[in-house]
């Protein structure tokens, strides 16, 4: 924890682009629609409160400000460092990054204060910060002030009246309190989002949408999440691959389909638009209950591009050419097998003599086994 004066100088950014959630409601026809200029502003916050903002830079990728923070902070722990949009009605999240006082204070002790810093989705950011411990700090510092290079900023321009908004990031995912302006369902939980004003979540980077309740349960890694860079050294503990437990990337097969009925997207839970092709559906369900037992599921399998010159009465009478017939021998040929498991000394499984005794061997009277091709000497009789 940090205790003391916090001066932190926004120098510039590079690298940002639009997110997919800025993206959503535009029609590129092909084209790339990260030529969209942005107009972006720095966010600052302790321990998820906000304590500034910078000024707004119109039409750029790679604003500069140069402007220096200075504020006043009791057992901090985190800095936030959050790029906004700036938009006629809300705010839009471009990219944001956390920073712990315990590595600040690192840095400020090898005299690191001035250093880039990634953004998660995109881009990395110039700041300069230096900590100043409460025993240090006179009484011109102890009111939180701000200064400028740029003193020429209209007042306007600031917002000073703007609603701070907040970001729970969870496995990557960078969920803000959303208006759905439309019936909408929780990727998570699959029910239906209630309320009024912003009744859910939704990723800023993925644009999938939770409940409130379910966020912190999300599982799944954003796809849009940067991948952790460890030292080639560095050994695998425990922490790690728990954290790796649900990284599980399976590839979809996806094909243009035509629903018949409403049907909400599994990803963002909006509505699918349009009369016919309105979306894009798995090949394979992970649906039990339509998956097991094929319910109407031979028919997609027969007419998929691999299964669809395939005859399947020939197949059930064995009239359809095997692609290998293996070679058998005799009874006990195992050249079909890998020999690296023939090879192996089969281990019978100990049984101590105690669980022995404790088992009723009334239950077994007038049983017996002989195997003859493996130990003729061991015998069971009851």
């Amino acid at each position: 924890m940090f205790t003391g004066t916090l001066r932190v100088k926004v120098c510039e950014a590079s690298g940002l682009r639009p997110t997919d959630y800025q993206k959503r409601h535009e029609l590129n026809f092909g084209k790339n629609n990260d030529k969209k200029d942005l107009d972006p502003y720095v966010s600052l916050n302790v321990d998820e409160k906000f304590i500034d903002r910078s000024t707004i830079k119109q039409k750029t990728f790679d604003p500069v400000w140069n402007e220096e923070f200075i504020h006043e902070v009791e057992n901090a722990n985190t800095l936030g460092i959050t790029v906004f949009h700036k938009a006629p009605i809300d705010d839009v999240f471009n990219a944001n990054t956390t920073i712990t006082f315990e590595d600040l204070i690192a840095r400020s002790e090898q005299n690191q204060t001035d250093f880039w810093v990634d953004l998660e989705p995109s881009g990395r950011i110039h700041v300069k910060i230096d900590l100043r411990w409460s025993q240090e700090t006179n009484q011109q510092n102890q009111m939180a002030m701000r200064r400028t290079n740029n003193k020429d900023q209209p007042f306007l321009n600031r917002r000073r009246g703007a609603m701070r908004r907040r970001v729970h990031q969870v496995n990557g995912h960078k969920f803000m309190a959303t208006f759905l302006r439309q019936p909408t369902f929780c990727s998570h939980c699959r029910e239906f989002i209630w309320g009024l004003g912003k009744q859910g979540y939704q990723c800023q980077v993925c644009t999938c949408v939770v409940h409130k309740r379910c966020h912190q349960l999300v599982v799944t890694k954003c796809p849009k999440k940067k991948d952790e860079v460890r030292p080639k050294n560095e050994t695998t503990t425990e922490e790690v691959v728990n954290s790796q437990r649900f990284n599980v990337n399976i590839p979809h097969r996806f094909d243009v389909h035509s629903f018949k009925r409403l049907t909400f997207c599994d990803h963002c839970g909006s509505l699918l638009y349009g009369i016919i092709r309105q979306g894009l559906k798995c090949f394979m369900t992970k649906n039990p209950a339509r998956r097991l037992g094929c319910t109407n599921g031979e028919d997609s399998i027969r007419k998929h591009l691999f299964f669809k010159d395939m005859d399947w009465d020939a197949l059930e009478q064995r009239k359809v050419r095997p692609p290998f017939r293996p070679r058998v021998r005799s009874a006990k040929d195992a050249v079909n097998f890998d020999t690296e498991f023939t090879r192996e000394d089969p281990v019978l499984t100990p049984v101590p003599n105690d669980v022995v005794r404790c088992i009723n061997q009334e239950e077994f009277a007038g049983f017996s086994f002989v195997n003859k091709e493996f130990g003729p000497e061991r015998k069971i009789c009851c």
